[in-house]
């Protein structure tokens, strides 16, 4: 039998009693779980604002030499309109950057360094993003022919941020950049520093453990621009001695047995190189390739 309640039976509601705290209590959390509902909202229309700007600028970055104005100015006003709406979201930051990255296709790089100094200074608590920030401007003076600006402000961009990925990318870049204008003496100093910079990093290894472990690998990258093999090899050998669970293990022995083999003319050192790879790497994809090395080694 279903037992029907009507008025009397509810508590009565005392003023400024426990029935006062009951319904102040009730009104905090309806006003929080509207405001949670609110900025879920939020977040959704900001996300799918995104979604259609970034498709509809699809056929711009494909190809923006075949794309008529209207469609950049359409394709910035989508972003633009983002970044009025939703400013604190994330999708925010990431039109600003989508607005600079625009400018660029345009080939309007003036523009586009403006747009990222704008980046900048909104967003000055992300290391990351500030890196990434000042790398598209370095870039951009570059296109411009600026390269004595461009070159500062790479470097700026390491100085600054040495534990980001891409701010770690830059003295390696800066190496290779002279090695492919054949400037064989701004090569030198940069491979130089290179060196200095990633052992610095390397050795900061306690307080930063995953900017040192890729230090490693680019400061392996630079010898092996430069054609220092013995200091690429003895790089290689502290890194199987110090992350020997590395997935990337199986690479550096590769790398120091290819090296011993045809650069140093080592074939002992070589062959050892390729037997540790057989022997503790054998489900690796370079095992197979060390097994037909050692074979070919008399």
């Amino acid at each position: 039998m279903i037992t029907q309640i009507t008025k009397k039976d509810y508590p009565p509601i005392e003023r400024g009693g426990r029935g006062a705290d009951y319904r102040q209590k009730l009104l905090i959390i309806v006003l929080l779980f509207t405001m949670v509902l609110t900025g879920c909202s939020q977040q959704y229309k900001a996300e799918k604002a995104f979604y259609w700007a970034a498709k509809y600028s699809e056929d711009i970055f494909k190809d923006p030499k075949n794309i008529p104005p209207f469609k950049f100015e359409k394709a910035m006003a989508n972003f633009k309109d983002i970044i009025t709406k939703y400013p604190q979201l994330p999708q925010a930051t990431e039109a600003h950057l989508m607005v600079s990255n625009l400018f660029i296709v345009q080939g309007k790089f003036s523009e586009a360094i403006k747009s990222y100094r704008q980046v900048q200074s909104l967003y000055k608590d992300n290391k990351d993003l500030q890196a990434k920030v000042l790398i598209s401007i370095a870039s951009c003076y570059q296109q411009l022919n600026d390269w004595g600006t461009a070159a500062k402000i790479f470097r700026e961009a390491f100085d600054k941020y040495p534990d980001t990925k891409a701010g770690l990318q830059i003295p390696a870049y800066l190496l290779n950049y002279y090695m492919s204008k054949k400037d064989k003496a701004n090569a030198a100093s940069a491979y130089h520093q290179a060196v200095q910079d990633y052992k610095k990093v390397i050795a900061n290894a306690a307080a930063l453990p995953q900017a040192a472990y890729s230090a490693g690998n680019l400061l392996a990258e630079v010898h092996m621009v430069m054609g220092d093999w013995a200091d690429l090899v003895a790089v290689l050998n502290t890194m199987m001695t110090k992350y020997p669970q590395s997935p990337e293990a199986p690479v550096w022995l590769m790398t120091m047995g290819a090296t011993y083999d045809v650069k140093l003319k080592d074939q002992a050192k070589a062959k050892e190189n390729y037997q540790l790879i057989v022997d503790k790497y054998n489900k690796s994809p370079w095992a197979k390739e060390a097994s037909k090395r050692l074979a070919a080694i008399k």
